[in-house]
């Protein structure tokens, strides 16, 4: 029976995803100790510093089509399948350091009672850079016109409890406050101002249509 020594992992940490996953090859004998399971490497890479102590209830494994694997996976049965024997095959050690997402509800004061939309936004895109700060997911909900253009100079956003959030605040701080996080606690994007507008707008022009009536009669 041939037994392996090697296996190949790559990192995959959320704080990271706009940036290419790192590959690592790690030998299953250190120290004449031997990797018998995944849990056994998870062990060795904190222990030899390859990943931040504090990120180790926040860490799992996947095999590389994604699907999640038990920590307690035997090693050679995973290497015998073929999982992590190349770097094509590499397991994915999932750092999940920071949320994937961010969800936020439409808000239209101009709309009266109707029920409010709420969104979940992915902070890492294959097309764009990571999502960082309040003026991106607002550049990110135009760029992708989930709202038209004519609303940008009118748009303003507010956590839960109804506190303003300005452009340049950081979603993460946001994120690690419970703003955003679920579905049940989203940011609240405001829109109303530009129908208010028109209306004013609209009551202008009559009013100066009667004045020019009436002084003309």
């Amino acid at each position: 029976m041939t037994t392996h020594n090697e296996l190949w992992l790559t990192y995959h940490q959320a704080s990271r995803c706009n940036k290419p996953a790192t590959t690592q090859l790690v030998e299953l004998e250190f120290q004449n100790e031997k990797l018998t399971d995944l849990e056994d490497v998870l062990e060795h890479l904190f222990r030899q510093g390859f990943v931040e102590a504090q990120h180790r209830s926040l860490s799992y494994w996947e095999n590389h089509n994604g699907q999640r694997l038990n920590p307690s996976h035997v090693l050679e049965e995973l290497l015998t399948e073929g999982e992590g024997k190349c770097p094509q095959s590499a397991l994915r050690l999932i750092i999940a350091d920071c949320p994937p997402h961010l969800w936020f509800t439409y808000v239209y004061t101009h709309k009266g009672v109707s029920p409010a939309v709420t969104q979940r936004v992915k902070l890492c895109h294959a097309q764009e850079a990571k999502l960082e700060i309040i003026a991106h997911l607002t550049n990110h909900i135009f760029r992708n016109g989930y709202l038209p253009a004519r609303y940008r100079s009118v748009v303003t956003w507010q956590g839960t409890c109804g506190r303003k959030i300005e452009e340049h605040e950081n979603l993460d701080a946001l994120l690690t406050a419970g703003e955003g996080l679920t579905e049940t606690s989203p940011l609240r994007l405001i829109i109303g101002l530009l129908l208010a507008l028109k209306v004013l707008s609209g009551t202008l022009t009559v009013l100066q249509f009667l004045v020019i009536q009436f002084g003309t009669g």
